[in-house]
């Protein structure tokens, strides 16, 4: 997966195409979305995570602008804030606006086609329907394959599978897949990553635990 499009592909990956809308629960995937973000922000060093686990804006006068509505707003809402916040915050006010700057990309891009119907009961349904197949499925396709061939596994990659098993959803890669492998190559993926990725890996497990908690509850 390149740099720039880790959260429009991890919103693919998580994509129910029969069902038209994302296959996991919302506050799942708010962690998701902004966990990806905030890493393609990373590794363009216009982000870090510091030893506190806080989001930090680097980016200097005259850097380049960030590519895409979702790159900008959380990048404006980072740099903006007075004092640095720790990663869980930002998936708690980031997930909703971020969602809908994806999925208008996807759009945008030609990758997804919103449609309006009805139910059986006349109720309006609206979901998204697959207008580029091979660009849809590509982020999906590619993560397999780099699960199945580790020695072709990038920085982008890696840090993409660690999201996958920080959120425990590896059965997204399912039945391709087996969970087991997914975990195991996320952990030894998450030692090799730079410690701000790690860091910020760690808060979005946080996070996700703290979504499921507040469900179970």
């Amino acid at each position: 997966m390149k740099q720039g499009a880790l959260a429009t592909g991890f919103f693919l990956i998580a994509y129910d195409e029969p069902g038209g809308r994302p296959g996991l629960a919302p506050d799942l995937l708010a962690c998701g979305l902004v966990g990806a973000q905030l890493g393609d922000l990373v590794t363009a060093g216009a982000l870090t995570v510091d030893e506190e686990d806080r989001v930090v804006a680097t980016r200097r006068t005259g850097d380049p602008e960030p590519a895409g509505r979702a790159a900008t707003l959380v990048l404006d809402s980072v740099a903006h804030e007075a004092r640095a916040h720790p990663v869980r915050a930002w998936a708690d006010v980031l997930g909703e606006p971020l969602l809908g700057a994806v999925r208008d990309e996807l759009v945008r891009q030609g990758v997804l086609v919103a449609e309006t119907g009805r139910s059986l009961l006349g109720r309006r349904r609206d979901r998204l329907a697959v207008a580029d197949r091979s660009a849809a499925h590509g982020p999906g396709l590619a993560l397999r394959d780099m699960v199945r061939r580790p020695g072709t596994c990038t920085l982008h990659g890696a840090f993409t599978l660690a999201l996958v098993s920080a959120l425990g959803v590896e059965r997204l890669l399912e039945p391709e897949i087996d969970r087991a492998r997914v975990r195991d190559l996320a952990r030894d993926a998450v030692v090799h990553l730079p410690a701000p990725l790690a860091r910020l890996h760690s808060g979005v497990a946080a996070a996700a635990a703290a979504a499921s908690l507040a469900v179970r509850r």
